[in-house]
């Protein structure tokens, strides 16, 4: 029997397993949690140990039991909440990279383009930047052997690409416009991974933040690049968080604190065993910026904090979308091979006393993950008043304004799902991937450089890049029609020059460009003008 089907095999066994597995995993506690979380009798745990063993010994098939363990234990958690999860160890460096916002390799973004793996991004500061490498580079080798791309996943270059800190590779590339083939060795290093995408100027007053994620390294992120924005002006600032998932709560904690004034709450926990309240100490260095939050669906749990927090306390205006709903606080407890689980411990509340946790049924957690086709019937990504609001759950701001509970962050100023552009041709384009592959393949073929943006921008206006995307489409079996276009045309104009700006600009330049055709960011400047 394969062993790949043990799910199927050992489903009627673990389904009474599971019912008890809570006492078995007490034993597997090592460090940042206890046994005394859970209530474990000597019988109870003998009673589990005995029916694995006997399922080890005497089940009809060869028995995994490492497999049976992790089986277990993931239906036990998903059987308490949705957000309490297990972590096998070969994931537990992937999530601890992520949440330090750092990881060791050359230090380079790029994509896989036609075979060829090019350079989209050295990143600022880091290995390859150092030793000269350039966006649009094709590496074609690593230490003198040619790279097979046709036969390499993305997840196996990355293996290649990175390694530890102070070991060398020698990168084998051909760059646009110079003759043969350049060797140039990098020596690894620590790379940061930024949870601040772009900070820059709108307008002589507005400062934009994008935060992807709220990590160890985002308070600091944040107060340099809000600074940035004030030394060159910025009397206003938007902070946008759609599709961010959230992180580390510290983070969101330590910026609301640099927003607010003293003695403000931002959000306080309650659960059987664990109760806290967050408050500002201080004055925030940033508390006379005016602000506005940029919101939608995908925004959870820690930009539901930073969301809840400035809105309850009536210090920014709310824009987008009601976020996700995600409001159960985890325990992270590591266990004795390094595995982690994320135990839900308690829920988060706004200051006025909204749950930021929706409601879920244990038995449909696939519908609590992907509501949005229900968003979607119900009329919510397109009219405001869809947003379902239950007078028993009416809270008041500090000023009295009036706002609902019942799961996610309702915006101050809703702003439609912007479904103008969608086309056939334009989702085509997009799985794909060649509007990206495009831009990087004119920045790296082109005389258009300019010396700064706003030159840089005015001469791609006059590059009928409509006209070269075509041909490229037709090159790669792309349906191009007139309605298609006609609909589309407007988006697809503004990326193509975003990602094309991006190469030579970083995020800056792509998200400058993106923000004339953005409708919240169109808002927000509305809003934060309106308040003058």
């Amino acid at each position: 029997m394969d062993n790949r089907k043990f799910s199927l095999n050992y489903i009627p066994i673990l389904g009474a397993i599971c019912i008890v597995f809570g006492v078995f995993l007490g034993r597997f506690l090592y460090e940042g949690g206890s046994s005394t979380l859970f209530s474990i009798s000597n019988s109870s745990g003998a009673k589990v140990d005995e029916v694995i063993e006997q399922v080890i010994n005497n089940y009809v098939d060869p028995v995994n039991e490492n497999e049976i363990t992790e089986f277990a234990i993931n239906k036990l958690l998903a059987h308490l909440d949705p957000h309490s999860t297990y972590i096998p160890p070969h994931e537990v460096q992937g999530e601890k990279e992520r949440m330090s916002g750092k990881f060791e390799g050359i230090g380079i973004e790029f994509r896989v383009i036609e075979d060829t793996l090019m350079v989209v991004n050295a990143i600022k500061g880091g290995p390859s930047e150092k030793a000269g490498v350039k966006s649009g580079d094709r590496i074609i080798g690593l230490n003198l052997q040619e790279i097979a791309l046709g036969k390499l996943k993305t997840d196996s270059l990355v293996k290649l690409l990175r390694g530890k800190s102070g070991s060398e590779v020698a990168l084998i590339i051909i760059r646009p416009f110079a003759e043969g083939k350049i060797t140039i060795p990098v020596i690894r290093g620590e790379i940061p991974i930024f949870s601040i995408d772009a900070n820059l100027m709108l307008n002589q007053e507005v400062g934009y933040v994008k935060i992807n994620r709220f990590s160890y390294q985002t308070l600091s992120e944040f107060k340099d690049a809000t600074e940035s924005l004030v030394n060159k002006g910025a009397k206003k600032l938007i902070i946008d968080v759609r599709d961010n998932p959230g992180g580390s709560l510290s983070a969101v904690i330590g910026i609301c604190k640099e927003l607010l004034p003293n003695d403000r709450n931002i959000v306080y926990t309650k659960g059987e065993n664990e109760q806290e309240s967050y408050n500002s100490s201080r004055d925030g260095i940033f508390k006379d910026l005016k602000l506005t939050i940029l919101i939608n669906r995908n925004s959870a749990s820690a930009s539901e904090i930073l969301a809840g927090a400035l809105q309850d306390n009536d210090r920014a205006t709310i824009i987008g979308r009601r976020t996700f709903g995600k409001g159960l606080v985890q325990s992270v407890i590591t266990l004795k091979d390094q595995s982690r689980i994320h135990l839900t411990i308690a829920r988060y509340y706004t200051p006025s006393g909204r749950c930021i946790q929706k409601p879920f049924d244990k038995d449909d957690i696939s519908g609590y993950r992907h509501d949005e086709l229900e968003r979607w019937r119900n009329g919510e990504l397109y009219f405001a008043d869809s947003i379902k609001v239950v007078d028993s759950l009416k809270y008041n701001t500090l000023s009295g304004r009036t706002v609902y509970g019942g799961g996610g962050i309702t915006p101050d100023v809703f702003v439609s799902l912007d479904t103008n552009s969608n086309s056939k041709m334009l989702f085509q384009i997009l799985d794909s991937n060649l509007i990206r592959n495009f831009a990087i393949k004119f920045y790296t073929a082109s005389s258009i450089k300019g010396t700064d943006y706003k030159e840089s921008n005015e001469l791609l206006q006059q590059s009928d890049l409509a006209a070269k995307f075509k041909a490229y489409c037709e090159i790669k079996k792309i349906q191009w029609n007139g309605l298609g276009w006609m609909t589309s045309k407007a988006y697809i104009n503004n990326r193509l020059e975003a990602y094309i700006l991006r190469v030579k600009y970083k995020n800056n330049g792509y998200f400058r460009k993106t923000a004339e055709i953005d409708n919240e960011i169109i808002e927000a400047l509305k809003v934060l003008s309106i308040e003058d």
